[in-house]
């Protein structure tokens, strides 16, 4: 269960929000976070490991701004919050209850992948075709060390394409096109070779131009179709 929220957080709130009322509890429950391996090499965020300015829906509510961190490692948003009497305190937000969230110029949403359920994902493109990165990281086993029996990974990124309200995986160019109409794969690859385009390793600018083509062109297909209906 949640910690009650004390009195340093309801002071965070009446500087941040000034009309929130006495029902919005689920942004100012949480439970407080502690570093629970200090001394492993690396960190569970997402890169870079500072708070950053956003924002967060907890149901239906969007707060902002506020300032967040998001640890990959356990698929968790934390958030930093003035005290009253000088300093921060930094509270883990309940999963349960948000609905997404936005650090700096990353969207994240919830989204059911396959084989994973429902996750936070990074969100490029609008409407019906976007694409969605898991991001994650893993504590393992760290060997030869006096200090720490643990170490983070670097972090890394588990891609899918979000169409007409389906998610495909893919991994790499070949796959990406295939999930294509047949029609649409050849000007899809020229595009991505004259952009010089490593899907392992594009821009979210970069991307984002990508799927706003994916979308033109999928969307001149659907007007030849209909002009011939």
């Amino acid at each position: 269960m949640a910690q009650e929220a004390n009195a340093d957080t309801l002071q965070m709130l009446m500087w941040h929000f000034e009309n929130v009322r006495q029902s919005d509890q689920h942004l100012i429950h949480g439970t407080r976070y502690y570093n629970l391996y200090p001394s492993a090499p690396g960190n569970p965020f997402m890169e870079p490991d500072e708070f950053r300015t956003g924002s967060v829906i907890i149901n239906d509510r969007e707060y902002k701004p506020v300032r967040l961190k998001y640890d990959i490692c356990n698929q968790r948003v934390l958030m930093r919050y003035p005290l009253n009497i000088g300093g921060y305190g930094e509270i883990v937000l309940i999963n349960d209850f948000i609905r997404g969230f936005e650090i700096g110029e990353r969207i994240f949403r919830i989204h059911s992948l396959p084989k994973k359920g429902d996750q936070y994902c990074q969100e490029i493109g609008t409407g019906s075709l976007k694409c969605l990165y898991f991001w994650h990281k893993e504590l393992v086993p760290l060997n030869n060390s006096l200090e720490s029996y643990n170490q983070y990974t670097h972090e890394n990124k588990d891609s899918y394409l979000f169409m007409n309200g389906q998610i495909f995986p893919y991994k790499g160019k070949r796959s990406f096109l295939a999930l294509f109409p047949e029609a649409m794969q050849h000007s899809i690859k020229v595009y991505i070779k004259e952009n010089k385009i490593a899907l392992r390793h594009v821009t979210d600018t970069g991307m984002n131009n990508l799927i706003n083509f994916c979308y033109s062109l999928m969307e001149g297909r659907n007007n030849e179709m209909q002009d011939k209906t």
